[in-house]
């Protein structure tokens, strides 16, 4: 029989025990990370929201809220601001914004739209089979559109006189409706929303015609995730557990992309399932699996072709002294190359 003293002493001693274990067993507290989209919830986005959902952020030990956005260039003042961590946005808005400030500086740290959504739009029977058909052709561009604001490169390339070019600087979402009605040749685009919106208004998937700018000899990249210089610097292992979870996402995405589209309408319950299922498809096929990720793996970039994607980008906005590829794009946090590697049947 365990007499009082004993019993107190055991007592204690077992909840020493026990509160040595709980004090050595408990994990520490998740990062807390505030990231932005670079559009409202829509396809573009879901695989973010999907990496919350199945805990891919929170297996890194990650606590990641998401916000919508308001467009990709918005991203690096948002990430400028101090108020988000991380996000979906332009690398060339990105290689303009470091060149105008050189104590602030953001990287690149995973390459997602390997095929820049930018390019030229028009419909079957305008007599526009090339971007040189645009001489004496009307056409709708906003005025802060990115193809828009490269036309000048597009043309150069491929000599065309854009004096002769009639650009109407429209809304953005007057754009496909003024082509489908005829009141512009062409429009300047965004071709994800651009071909979805055509769709919408009744347009012949046949009789949708998309330039884009690459196919054209014109290197480009365009988005990714984008973090602060300054996370690599002090938290760098803050950016590899970002970019682990991230891969884990889009590589899921690309497996079965419903079930990207299914967490983006558990976000938002009023969001057209069938619709952004289509402009899935569409960032899928045409922004994102490319020849260069099907050698390269997703998330990486072509050195070669990064350099002269920042000549041209720095001659277009002015940028004095073009950083080096590892200024733009820091590859260091890609997960192994197996990781990331695709196995996409027909794609």
């Amino acid at each position: 029989m365990i007499s009082p003293k004993h019993f107190l002493h055991y007592s204690s001693l077992a909840w020493g025990v026990a509160i040595v274990f709980f004090v050595t067993t408990v994990p520490a507290a998740a990062k807390e990370l505030r990231f932005t989209a670079n559009w409202v919830f829509e396809a573009s986005n879901a695989p973010f929201l999907l990496a919350a959902e199945r805990g891919y952020f929170s297996d890194e030990d990650l606590d990641v809220t998401i916000d919508a956005g308001e467009g990709s260039s918005a991203v690096i003042t948002r990430i400028a601001s101090g108020r988000y961590q991380f996000g979906f946005g332009d690398i060339n808005t990105m290689i303009e914004f470091n060149a105008q400030n050189p104590n602030d500086q953001q990287r690149m740290v995973y390459m997602i739209y390997n095929r820049p959504p930018m390019g030229v739009v028009t419909l079957k029977g305008s007599g526009i089979e090339h971007p040189r058909d645009l001489e004496g052709k009307s056409v709708g561009a906003p005025v802060n559109d990115t193809a828009y604001r490269l036309f000048p490169v597009l043309a150069a390339a491929l000599n065309i006189d854009a004096s002769q070019v009639k650009f109407d600087n429209v809304s953005p979402n007057l754009r496909e409706p003024m082509l489908y009605r005829g009141q512009v040749d062409a429009i300047m685009s965004f071709p994800p929303s651009s071909y979805v919106n055509l769709l919408q208004l009744g347009v012949d998937a046949d009789d949708i015609r998309i330039m884009y700018y690459t196919d054209y000899g014109i290197s480009m990249y365009s988005n990714g995730v984008i973090v602060p210089a300054k996370m690599i610097e002090e938290e760098p292992e803050v950016v590899e557990d970002i970019v682990r979870a991230v891969n884990r996402a889009w590589m899921a995405t690309i497996e079965n992309p419903e079930a990207a589209i299914d967490a983006l309408v558990r976000r938002d319950s009023l969001i057209d399932r069938d619709l952004e299922m289509q402009r899935m498809e569409f960032y899928l096929d045409n922004q994102i699996i490319t020849d260069e990720v099907r050698e390269l793996g997703l998330g990486a970039v072509d050195a070669e072709r990064l350099k002269e994607s920042i000549d041209v980008v720095s001659k277009v906005f002015g940028v004095e002294n073009p950083p080096a590829p590892d200024q733009v794009f820091d590859s260091r946090f890609l997960p192994p190359l197996e990781e990331r590697m695709l196995n996409v049947g027909g794609r």
